[in-house]
């Protein structure tokens, strides 16, 4: 099983013409993709006493059987404002009273670790006081007390920082208490100054560590002391990036959980294969939610491309 924590929040697509209203949040979009590929997995977040609030609450209901949502009779759901040009996504983030970093250590610890083999924690709640003390909290609970691995996502943001020196400072304190990484290439290049991915990986990782690497239309990297393997990807012209790294790094997670063997080369570059295709196929939808292929799709796609 997974356990994913952090935030879960509403995007919000927005246009002269309407206001499109999506569940959202890194982590809890890892949580609804494992459960659209019929994985085991949990979820834990918060939300905020509103009606977007009641919005994702019910949503997760549906799509994670066990989701773990505090709501906060003093805070607002957090927000996201999607943007699009092109294909490509920028965020306006609404959190000043948000709720996506308020999380309770104590539902942590009340879980039952016998089937968890990975605690994957989200990044955004590094930006505040109360998060970031909950992250490393968190990871020394599990660390400590469970056989689980902790997946650290990058998903690395500068703006909701008080500096960008500061958010690097932040950002690779928690990298070091990661088992498992997930970074696009631009994250690598800002946090090591590498442009070498091979030199930035060996710089900011030790050897008990390993990490995928996405490099958008060019595929992804898999990286661990004994391997560098890059796969490639087939191109789709993209709708909507929103949520596609999220995805790609779903299915990771998921072959992970299912028993993916990070010594076998074959299996690796097949698992990697099959991400890339479900973070470029999630490229051809709007949001972040029902934008992942199901596992027959996945192998009806490879084999129309084989064909």
């Amino acid at each position: 099983m997974v356990l994913s924590i952090g935030e879960i929040l509403v995007d919000i697509f927005k246009s002269e013409q309407e206001e499109q209203v999506f569940a959202g949040g890194a982590p809890f979009n890892i949580a609804a993709n494992i459960a659209h590929f019929k994985g085991d997995i949990s979820f834990i977040g918060s939300v905020g006493n509103d009606n977007y609030g009641a919005f994702l609450v019910e949503f997760a209901k549906k799509r994670v059987t066990n989701s773990y949502i505090k709501v906060l009779d003093d805070r607002e759901t957090s927000q996201a404002i999607v943007s699009l040009h092109n294909g490509e996504r920028s965020f306006k983030f609404n959190r000043s009273n948000g709720s996506d970093y308020l999380l309770d250590l104590e539902q942590v610890k009340e879980l039952d670790y016998k089937d968890i083999k990975i605690v994957h924690i989200g990044s955004l709640m590094l930006s505040y006081e109360e998060g970031k003390e909950f992250f490393f909290n968190a990871v020394e609970f599990v660390k400590r007390n469970t056989n689980a691995k902790v997946s650290f996502d990058v998903n690395y943001r500068d703006d909701i920082f008080e500096s960008e020196e500061k958010a690097k400072e932040i950002f690779i304190s928690a990298i070091k208490e990661a088992d498992i990484l997930k970074f696009t290439e631009e994250e690598l290049e800002l946090l090591t100054g590498e442009k070498d991915i091979l030199k930035g990986l060996k710089s900011l990782l030790n050897d008990k560590q390993v990490a995928v690497v996405t490099l958008g239309k060019e595929g992804s990297i898999f990286y661990s002391k004994d391997l560098f393997i890059k796969v490639p990807t087939y191109p789709l012209k993209p709708m909507d990036t929103t949520g596609a790294g999220d995805a790609f790094y779903s299915y990771f997670l998921y072959s992970l959980d299912k028993g993916l063997d990070l010594s076998n080369k074959e299996d690796i570059y097949s698992a990697l294969k099959r991400a890339n295709v479900v973070g470029g196929i999630a490229t051809s939808k709007k949001g972040a939610i029902d934008v992942a292929p199901s596992l027959e799709e996945i192998e009806v796609f490879l084999k129309s491309k084989n064909n």
